[in-house]
């Protein structure tokens, strides 16, 4: 009896050990399932999402960026821009030719005065010789000036197209096309008004070795009609 006692209080006892283990493993088996779920349900996620990745959207264009007023400031900085490379192109041709103008009547200055210095000096055939010379370095000069000034109209035209297109961005409300087409008309505007003092001086210049030219030749002719008038005063004494 003992024993059968030992034996019923064993497998009462495993049972309900087994009884509380049961809730242990169902849900170990659930967890389980859970992680294993829990990748599969991720990986259709990502799947998912790479497959729309995959498949291109058309991006929706703002409002704004397609406004009369954005395609109105986008064309209107391209008309400045193609204008300021017109007027620095046309500016840098200007100066050239105003450069080589000057540099002509510089020449012309310096044969005029070293005429003037032999006037009296030389025979016929020599002034004659260092005339020539002059008549052809005032072609040259005259041949660049007209070069120059040909130039200069189509640099003022440039000037003009730049000033129309900055007031056209200044309405259309592109202020910094508008601020940058008018700092650069001022700048080619300082810039060729400086090479121009510089020809107007040398053209003052050529003027004062002209009149220079002029006033000896006077004088020497002068002296020469005075010679024969002086001998035939002294022979009368």
């Amino acid at each position: 009896m003992a024993a059968l006692r030992s034996w019923l209080f064993r497998s009462v006892s495993s049972f309900f050990r087994y009884s509380q283990c049961v809730p242990v493993v169902t849900n170990f088996k659930k967890r389980c399932f859970s992680e294993l779920a829990r990748p599969w349900s991720k990986t259709v996620a990502v799947g998912f999402g790479v497959t729309l990745c995959a498949v291109p959207i058309a991006q929706k264009s703002e409002p704004h960026s397609l406004s009369n007023d954005a395609l109105l400031r986008r064309a209107v900085s391209l008309v400045t821009d193609s204008t300021s490379t017109f007027l620095s192109q046309t500016t840098y041709a200007l100066i050239e030719a105003i450069t080589e103008y000057t540099k002509a009547v510089y020449t012309l200055i310096s044969l005029y005065r070293q005429y003037t210095s032999l006037l009296g000096k030389m025979n016929s055939q020599e002034e004659d010789e260092v005339w020539q010379v002059i008549i052809g370095a005032r072609v040259e000069m005259t041949s660049k000036q007209q070069e120059y000034l040909r130039l200069e109209t189509t640099w003022m035209t440039a000037v003009g197209l730049s000033e129309m297109a900055a007031e056209a961005a200044y309405h259309t409300g592109a202020d910094q096309a508008s601020i940058t087409a008018r700092s650069h008309i001022q700048l080619v505007k300082s810039q060729v008004q400086e090479v121009r003092q510089l020809s107007q001086k040398a053209e003052a210049t050529l003027a004062e070795a002209q009149t220079e030219e002029l006033l000896q030749k006077t004088q020497d002719e002068g002296d020469e009609r005075a010679e024969p008038e002086q001998e035939a005063y002294l022979r009368e004494d």
